[in-house]
């Protein structure tokens, strides 16, 4: 058994979670845990990388190959899942989602139960390669169970449109309204969880803040319709009558939750991992203008519209990268050769490669429930994943900007997720039930998704907060374990 924490309105609680495949698998005696490091890659590498980047389709070969690794056909505990690969219309103009299936057949004469993921911004479906085989864990229920892993709209292998009303070459709308009051030096050892600094005041511009509002509010808005009305759209062309249970991740989790207010009666089960943009903030659309402007006691209180969260922490330096060359790297990142492909692999190798001290300290081999967990942490599996993400982000998306119109520099939304949940009424939240989920070591602010499923329980709304130990922002990747024996719990308690 293994543990994850959950909350539920009162104070936390310690619940077990258990996989029903525990004690089935025996570990191959040819296994040996994974312990050579290639911090660098040989230049002919990147090279080779570089070079097969620039073929048409290499990033739906890479797919291919991802898939057939972390998920062979040929294994035994996989021969009972069909597997299928498709491009689903979303929209009237002939754009399409792209997704890869997993389905498992229980009971022929019974009802199929869909699981969907959504990934977060600067990934692909791919990212989702430790999962595929989740699939696994809904043998033998009730119901029969499909899995889909989407490449959110504007993508991977999904199609790329615009929206009218975002100017994608202009310079990004800055927010220029607030002033920091703050003389005192930052000690990192004062810093409130690690990233937010309590500072003297700070002051509001009110004119330039309503102009703020006024601009960005239907902008926020048209971003929600393309994510949404495209989710939407795919899941009718699919055939899907109630998605049992949507699983969003950061960027792809705000949209799912924006998604399951707008179409409530279309979801049963609303999973956020790790969910960004949910704290309410200083400046975000929907604070109220300040009836004193000036020497504003900031909060260190994510449900406050006072919380400034990171700003105090920021530099002009970074604040201006965010604004000026964030929105455009990734697509320079090709032309930057062999040398784009040694910076990208130096940011992901050693985050994909951790997972191998997760498993000594989850037990090491006793960790194990699958064959198909074997592959996890390998260098193989490493470049694999390295050089599919490198694909994707270099294809170049429109979500490269759109998320810098979402998102402040502080990586707060300038739509808080806390308040579109709020701001809804009880018959829509009653629809679906809504969890939150953060890793142990989450950089996200894991208080603001507490808070969010503590004002709902308020409300007497069904929502729970769970925590993934030895996780972090990307809990799904650096602790599959505990995400996939929570998800199974989850998706099982409603079989």
């Amino acid at each position: 058994m293994r543990h994850a924490t959950c909350c539920s309105g009162g104070p936390r609680s310690i619940r077990l979670i258990s996989s029903s495949s525990v004690n089935r698998f025996k570990i191959p005696s040819s296994y040996r845990p994974n312990t050579r490091v290639v911090a660098k890659l040989p230049l002919s590498h990147r090279l080779e990388i570089w070079l097969k980047s620039l073929q048409p389709g290499r990033l739906e070969t890479l797919q291919r190959q991802l898939i057939d690794l972390l998920f062979p056909v040929d294994l035994e505990e996989n021969r009972d899942v069909s597997r299928s690969f498709v491009k689903t219309p979303c929209d009237e103009d002939g754009n399409v989602i792209n997704s890869v299936a997993f389905e498992v057949t229980n009971n022929a004469s019974a009802e199929t139960k869909h699981v969907v993921f959504i990934h977060g911004y600067g990934a692909s479906l791919g990212c989702f390669a430790r999962n595929f085989h989740i699939i696994n864990r809904f043998k033998g229920l009730r119901h029969n169970y499909k899995v889909h892993f989407l490449d959110n709209i504007s993508f991977g292998l999904s199609s790329n449109p615009g929206i009218s009303s975002v100017k994608y070459w202009s310079p990004i709308p800055q927010i220029d309204h607030i002033s920091l009051n703050d003389t005192s030096p930052t000690d990192k050892n004062k810093l409130y969880k690690k990233y937010y600094k309590l500072i003297e005041s700070y002051d509001i511009d009110t004119e330039k803040f309503m102009a703020y509002r006024d601009t960005m509010t239907p902008l926020l808005k048209d971003l929600e319709q393309y994510y949404t009305d495209a989710l939407e759209t795919w899941r009718k062309n699919s055939g899907i009558a109630k998605v049992h249970a949507l699983v969003g991740h950061s960027f792809g989790g705000y949209w799912s939750g924006s998604y399951a207010l707008r179409h409530p009666e279309s979801v049963q089960n609303l999973i956020l991992l790790s969910p960004v943009g949910v704290e309410r903030h200083a400046t975000a659309v929907t604070a109220p203008l300040p009836t004193i402007p000036k020497g504003i006691k900031p909060s260190l209180d994510p449900a406050s519209y006072n919380f400034l969260s990171r700003w105090p922490l920021l530099s002009k330096e970074t604040i201006y990268r965010w604004y000026n060359v964030q929105p455009y790297l990734p697509r320079l990142l090709k032309f930057m050769g062999p040398f784009g492909v040694s910076k990208y692999y130096d940011m992901w190798y050693s985050k994909l490669f951790a997972i191998n001290k997760v498993i000594q300290k989850l037990g090491g081999e006793k960790v194990f429930t699958s064959e198909n967990e074997l592959g996890y942490g390998t260098n193989t599996e490493c470049r694999l994943l390295v050089e599919y993400l490198y694909n994707s982000i270099t294809n170049g998306t429109k979500s490269d900007t759109h998320v810098k119109y979402l998102l402040t520099p502080a990586t707060t939304s300038k739509w808080p997720l806390m308040d579109k949940f709020a701001s809804a009424d009880k018959c829509i939240l009653e629809k679906f039930q809504t969890h939150v989920v953060y890793g142990q070591f989450d950089f996200m602010c894991a208080e603001a998704g507490e808070k969010m499923v503590t004002e709902l329980n308020e409300r007497g709304i069904k929502a729970q907060y769970h925590t993934v130990p030895e996780g972090g922002h990307n809990l799904y990747i650096q602790n599959p374990f505990g995400t996939h024996a929570l998800l199974e719990k989850l998706v099982k308690e409603e079989d």
